[in-house]
């Protein structure tokens, strides 16, 4: 009998966290949907004042190299330069509707699908200017990438081990200022390696 009201004790429990645990994922969804239907009802806002991105190719060692990594960089980043590039950080689509309404979410997707293709792209060009020990230009591209507000790992790092090897550990503690203010998933991965880094300086 002991152990019979012990179960019964386990069983009505766990029933009442279970349908606790219901109650407040039904609560997440009803705000959800009702903050889903006002954002869908936000009308046009305009958002030609929005911060765009501007790529300053005359900065960049453009046409310099005969390298096809280079090159296949360069004409992206060509192609970027017409287009418009903004940074959304971590807002989601009914965010984005909320503050500029429904009708400007597709224009504003592409923008940031553009951010997203332009920090690739300047990792990827940053590398290939490494491997012609290209390293100052290579430096320029991924200080640039943090200007912007990449939160590309790879953008930090690179760049940390540049700042490294020249001996430059303040500059990797101003990169770890900046990834403080980062907002992304990937934060708190990027702090850690830094960290990493200004503790154990490449030789």
């Amino acid at each position: 009998m002991k152990f019979l009201g012990i179960f019964i004790i386990i069983c009505s429990i766990l029933s009442y966290l279970r349908k606790k645990h219901t109650k407040r994922q039904e609560q997440v969804s009803d705000t959800f949907w009702e903050k889903e239907q006002q954002a869908n009802l936000t009308k046009r806002q305009d958002i030609s004042g929005l911060p765009y991105i501007t790529i300053p190719l005359e900065k960049f060692p453009i046409g310099s190299f005969e390298n096809d990594s280079i090159k296949e960089c360069e004409a992206t980043l060509s192609e970027l330069s017409d287009k418009k590039i903004l940074n959304l950080g971590m807002q989601t689509n009914t965010d984005l509707k909320l503050a500029y309404g429904a009708a400007n979410l597709t224009a504003l997707i592409d923008c940031e699908q553009n951010f997203d293709t332009l920090c690739k792209t300047l990792v990827s060009y940053a590398a290939a200017l490494l491997a012609l020990d290209q390293t100052g230009a290579a430096q320029e591209i991924l200080e640039y990438g943090i200007k912007i507000g990449s939160d590309s790992s790879q953008n930090f790092l690179m760049l940390a081990d540049i700042y490294s090897s020249g001996g430059n550990s303040s500059k990797i503690e101003e990169l770890i200022s900046v990834a403080e203010g980062l907002d992304s998933l990937m934060k708190q991965s990027i702090l850690e390696k830094l960290h990493q880094k200004l503790e154990t300086p490449l030789s």
